[in-house]
Protein backbone atom coordinates (compact mmCIF):
# COMPACT_ATOMS: atom_id res chain seq x y z
CA UNK A 1 0.00 0.00 0.00
CA UNK A 2 1.35 3.42 -0.97
CA UNK A 3 1.70 6.05 1.77
CA UNK A 4 -0.84 8.89 1.63
CA UNK A 5 0.16 12.00 -0.29
CA UNK A 6 0.39 15.14 1.83
CA UNK A 7 0.54 18.60 0.32
CA UNK A 8 1.73 21.54 2.40
CA UNK A 9 0.94 25.05 1.15
CA UNK A 10 2.53 28.07 2.82
CA UNK A 11 0.73 31.40 2.45
CA UNK A 12 2.67 34.49 3.50
CA UNK A 13 0.55 37.47 4.59
CA UNK A 14 3.67 39.26 5.81
CA UNK A 15 5.42 42.04 3.93
CA UNK A 16 8.79 40.27 3.89
CA UNK A 17 9.66 36.93 2.36
CA UNK A 18 10.20 34.22 4.99
CA UNK A 19 11.98 30.89 4.92
CA UNK A 20 9.35 28.18 4.54
CA UNK A 21 11.29 24.92 4.28
CA UNK A 22 11.57 24.12 8.04
CA UNK A 23 7.84 24.82 8.47
CA UNK A 24 6.69 22.67 5.56
CA UNK A 25 9.12 19.89 6.49
CA UNK A 26 7.87 19.85 10.09
CA UNK A 27 4.21 19.77 9.07
CA UNK A 28 4.79 17.00 6.53
CA UNK A 29 6.73 15.00 9.13
CA UNK A 30 3.89 15.36 11.65
CA UNK A 31 1.38 14.15 9.07
CA UNK A 32 3.54 11.14 8.23
CA UNK A 33 4.48 10.20 11.80
CA UNK A 34 0.89 10.35 13.02
CA UNK A 35 -0.56 8.63 9.93
CA UNK A 36 -2.78 11.42 8.67
CA UNK A 37 -4.98 10.66 5.69
CA UNK A 38 -3.96 12.09 2.33
CA UNK A 39 -4.69 15.76 1.96
CA UNK A 40 -3.47 19.32 2.15
CA UNK A 41 -2.58 21.53 5.08
CA UNK A 42 -2.46 25.26 4.41
CA UNK A 43 -0.13 27.16 6.76
CA UNK A 44 -0.55 30.92 6.78
CA UNK A 45 2.07 33.27 8.23
CA UNK A 46 0.13 36.26 9.51
CA UNK A 47 0.35 39.38 11.64
CA UNK A 48 -0.86 39.51 15.23
CA UNK A 49 -3.75 41.81 14.25
CA UNK A 50 -5.03 39.23 11.77
CA UNK A 51 -5.03 36.49 14.41
CA UNK A 52 -6.78 38.89 16.79
CA UNK A 53 -9.58 39.38 14.24
CA UNK A 54 -9.89 35.66 13.53
CA UNK A 55 -9.85 34.82 17.24
CA UNK A 56 -12.64 37.34 17.84
CA UNK A 57 -14.70 36.14 14.88
CA UNK A 58 -14.37 32.39 15.38
CA UNK A 59 -13.65 31.89 19.07
CA UNK A 60 -15.30 35.01 20.51
CA UNK A 61 -12.01 35.91 22.22
CA UNK A 62 -11.02 39.56 21.92
CA UNK A 63 -7.26 38.99 21.85
CA UNK A 64 -4.55 37.72 19.58
CA UNK A 65 -3.08 34.24 19.85
CA UNK A 66 0.00 32.41 18.59
CA UNK A 67 -1.69 29.85 16.36
CA UNK A 68 -5.20 29.07 15.18
CA UNK A 69 -6.32 25.84 13.58
CA UNK A 70 -9.32 25.37 11.33
CA UNK A 71 -9.98 21.71 10.51
CA UNK A 72 -11.77 20.90 7.26
CA UNK A 73 -14.39 18.21 6.91
CA UNK A 74 -12.12 15.64 5.28
CA UNK A 75 -15.13 13.60 4.13
CA UNK A 76 -15.87 16.24 1.51
CA UNK A 77 -12.45 17.66 0.58
CA UNK A 78 -8.81 16.71 0.27
CA UNK A 79 -7.94 19.60 2.59
CA UNK A 80 -7.13 18.55 6.14
CA UNK A 81 -7.30 22.11 7.41
CA UNK A 82 -5.66 25.48 7.93
CA UNK A 83 -3.03 26.47 10.46
CA UNK A 84 -2.55 30.22 10.91
CA UNK A 85 0.62 31.37 12.68
CA UNK A 86 1.23 34.67 14.43
CA UNK A 87 4.70 35.53 13.07
CA UNK A 88 5.24 38.37 15.56
CA UNK A 89 4.56 36.05 18.48
CA UNK A 90 6.81 33.41 16.91
CA UNK A 91 9.63 35.99 16.87
CA UNK A 92 9.11 36.85 20.55
CA UNK A 93 8.86 33.21 21.63
CA UNK A 94 11.93 32.35 19.52
CA UNK A 95 13.98 35.00 21.31
CA UNK A 96 12.89 33.60 24.69
CA UNK A 97 13.73 30.03 23.62
CA UNK A 98 16.96 31.15 21.91
CA UNK A 99 15.99 29.63 18.55
CA UNK A 100 15.42 31.10 15.11
CA UNK A 101 11.96 32.55 14.41
CA UNK A 102 11.40 30.01 11.62
CA UNK A 103 12.17 27.21 14.12
CA UNK A 104 9.56 28.55 16.53
CA UNK A 105 7.15 28.96 13.60
CA UNK A 106 7.78 25.29 12.76
CA UNK A 107 6.96 24.35 16.37
CA UNK A 108 3.73 26.37 16.17
CA UNK A 109 2.89 24.79 12.82
CA UNK A 110 3.39 21.32 14.30
CA UNK A 111 1.24 22.28 17.29
CA UNK A 112 -1.55 23.39 14.95
CA UNK A 113 -1.17 20.33 12.74
CA UNK A 114 -1.48 18.04 15.75
CA UNK A 115 -4.73 19.82 16.62
CA UNK A 116 -5.91 18.99 13.07
CA UNK A 117 -5.06 15.35 13.81
CA UNK A 118 -7.11 15.27 17.01
CA UNK A 119 -4.54 16.13 19.67
CA UNK A 120 -5.70 18.41 22.48
CA UNK A 121 -3.88 20.31 25.19
CA UNK A 122 -6.53 21.49 27.63
CA UNK A 123 -5.84 18.85 30.28
CA UNK A 124 -2.37 18.26 31.73
CA UNK A 125 -2.11 14.68 30.47
CA UNK A 126 -3.25 15.73 26.98
CA UNK A 127 -0.77 18.63 26.99
CA UNK A 128 2.06 16.25 27.94
CA UNK A 129 1.14 13.93 25.05
CA UNK A 130 1.01 16.86 22.65
CA UNK A 131 4.38 18.26 23.77
CA UNK A 132 5.89 14.79 23.44
CA UNK A 133 4.47 14.47 19.91
CA UNK A 134 5.70 17.97 19.00
CA UNK A 135 9.20 17.12 20.17
CA UNK A 136 9.18 13.81 18.31
CA UNK A 137 8.41 15.70 15.09
CA UNK A 138 11.03 18.38 15.76
CA UNK A 139 13.68 15.74 16.56
CA UNK A 140 12.84 13.84 13.36
CA UNK A 141 13.33 17.08 11.37
CA UNK A 142 16.56 18.06 13.11
CA UNK A 143 14.91 21.13 14.64
CA UNK A 144 15.25 22.27 18.28
CA UNK A 145 13.11 20.43 20.80
CA UNK A 146 11.63 22.00 23.92
CA UNK A 147 10.19 19.62 26.49
CA UNK A 148 8.74 22.53 28.47
CA UNK A 149 7.35 24.36 25.43
CA UNK A 150 4.41 26.62 26.04
CA UNK A 151 2.87 29.65 24.48
CA UNK A 152 3.67 33.04 25.97
CA UNK A 153 -0.08 33.33 26.39
CA UNK A 154 0.04 30.62 29.04
CA UNK A 155 2.72 32.16 31.21
CA UNK A 156 1.64 33.46 34.61
CA UNK A 157 0.54 37.08 34.32
CA UNK A 158 0.24 36.96 30.52
CA UNK A 159 -2.12 39.49 29.01
CA UNK A 160 -4.21 38.27 26.12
Amino acid sequence: MKPPIHKITIVNHLTKRKVHKPISTAVKTALQLFKAPAGEVVVTLAHSAELHELNRAYREMDCSTDVLTFPADHRFTMVLGDVILNWEMAEIQAARRKVKPVEEAAMLAVHGTLHLLGFDDHKDEDREAMISAMNKVMRECGLPEDHDWHSLLHEPGAKN
